[in-house]
C-alpha cells in the first residue's frame, strides 16, 4: 500500500508475534518442533491426597470417560492433574480434551517429545512429578522406548510411588510390561508370521522400562482381537521361556475398546469389550533357535469380559482353557473363546498390598 513500508510475510509474523506476545507458557510451539507442551484447564495445580498405585490399560489410543473416570477415583477422591505424554504425532489434544471433560480433573497437559533429548528436558520432568496421573498415548512404541535410560521413567516412577496412576493405550501400554517389550522397531508383524518365524527381525523385544508388580513376568498386547494377536503373543512368551527370561511367561492382550483397571491390591476389573491372560509355564518345545516355528503344548487362557475381574497380585490357577501350538498351527480355529461353557474365574478376597 502506498506510504507503508515493504515487509516480507515473515516480517510481519514477527511483528505481530512481537506486539500480541506468548498468551500463555501452555501454548503449543510449532508443529516442527522437537518438544510441545499444552495445557488445558486449571492454571494451577491441585493438591490431592492420594490413594493408589493404579494402573489403566487400554486397548487403544484414548481412554474413554467411563473406564478413566473409574480409574481415576482409584488413585483419590480429589481433583487431579494428568500429563499425557506422546512421542508420534505432532501437537494432537484429543486425549486431553477427553479427560477434562471429567468432574475430576483439575488440569490436562499434552507433551509430545519427538527426540531423546527432550525426555530430559527440566520443564518436562517438572510437569510429570507435579501430576497425579501420568498417560502413555498410542503412536510407535519404539519412539517411547528411546526414552529408556533418560530420567524419564524415574520421574513417572515417582508418582506411582507416591500413590498415583500411570498406563497407556496401544503403544502406551505396550511399554507398560515387565517382562519384555515388543518394541516394534523393526516394524510390525503378525500372527502368521511371528509363530512361523519367531526370531525374524521385525520380532523384537527391548529390555522393559517399568516393573509394577501387578505385571510381573507379564508383556502386553493391544488392538488383541481386531489385529488378531494371539498367535504373535504366543510366539513372543515362547521366545521368553527360550532365552530363560523367565518360567512363567504371562501375556495381557486388551481389544480395541477396552480397558483395563488395575487397583492398589492388583486386582484388575474390564470395561468395554474384552482382555486375555495368556501363560506359558512349561519348558518350550521350540524357539530355540531361528529355523523353529512355534510348537507349544498348553498355552493357559483366560477369556475377561467386560465386568470380570483378574487377580493380577496372586495369579488365579483354574478358570482358563487350553490352546496349543504345533508347527506354527494353533490348534483352534478361533482362540479368542472357550471350548467349553462359560468359564469363571478364581478370585481372592481383597487385601492390603502396597503398590503395583
Amino acid at each position: 500500500m502506498p506510504g507503508l513500508p515493504s515487509l516480507s510475510c515473515r516480517s510481519w509474523r514477527r511483528l505481530l508475534c512481537a506486539s500480541l506476545g506468548w498468551l500463555s507458557l501452555g501454548l503449543a510451539q510449532a508443529e516442527g518442533d522437537s518438544l510441545v507442551m499444552h495445557r488445558l484447564g486449571a492454571p494451577e495445580n491441585a493438591a490431592a491426597a492420594l490413594r493408589g498405585p493404579a494402573l489403566y490399560l487400554k486397548g487403544d489410543g484414548p481412554p474413554d470417560g467411563s473406564s478413566f473416570g473409574a480409574f481415576l477415583r482409584q488413585v483419590s477422591t480429589d481433583r487431579l492433574d494428568v500429563v499425557v505424554l506422546g512421542a508420534s504425532y505432532p501437537d494432537w489434544e484429543g486425549e486431553c480434551r477427553t479427560i477434562t471433560g471429567l468432574a475430576q480433573v483439575n488440569s490436562c497437559t499434552t507433551i509430545v517429545i519427538r527426540e531423546p533429548r527432550d525426555a530430559a528436558n527440566p520443564a518436562v520432568l517438572d510437569a510429570i512429578r507435579q501430576a497425579e496421573v501420568v498417560y502413555f498415548r498410542g503412536g510407535d512404541q519404539c519412539n517411547f522406548m528411546r526414552w529408556r535410560d533418560s530420567p524419564l521413567p524415574a520421574a513417572v516412577r515417582q508418582v506411582v510411588q507416591r500413590g498415583g496412576g500411570t498406563g497407556g493405550g496401544s503403544a502406551g501400554l505396550a511399554i507398560q510390561g515387565s517382562l519384555a517389550v515388543y518394541d516394534g522397531c523393526q516394524g510390525s508383524v503378525t500372527s502368521p508370521t511371528a509363530l512361523a518365524e519367531p526370531y525374524r527381525d521385525n520380532v523384537s523385544f527391548s529390555e522393559h522400562m517399568f516393573d509394577w508388580s501387578a505385571l510381573r513376568n507379564t508383556l502386553t498386547d493391544s488392538h488383541f482381537v481386531k489385529r488378531d494377536r494371539m498367535g504373535r503373543m504366543m510366539a513372543f512368551l515362547c521366545r521368553q521361556l527360550a532365552v530363560g527370561q523367565t518360567t512363567q511367561a504371562w501375556g495381557l492382550g486388551i481389544n480395541e475398546g477396552t480397558a483395563v483397571v488395575i487397583d492398589r491390591n492388583g486386582l484388575g476389573t474390564v470395561y468395554g469389550d474384552r482382555a486375555y491372560m495368556v501363560l506359558a509355564d512349561r519348558p518350550s518345545e521350540s524357539c530355540h533357535q531361528g529355523a523353529d516355528p512355534v510348537s507349544y503344548a498348553g498355552y493357559k487362557v483366560w477369556r475377561l469380559d467386560a465386568g470380570q475381574q483378574f487377580d493380577f497380585a496372586r495369579r488365579p490357577q483354574t478358570g482358563y482353557y487350553r490352546v496349543d501350538v504345533d508347527q506354527g498351527a494353533l490348534s483352534s480355529a478361533n482362540p479368542y473363546d472357550p471350548p467349553a461353557p462359560a468359564h469363571t474365574l478364581a478370585l481372592r478376597d481383597p487385601d492390603h498390598l502396597d503398590g503395583l
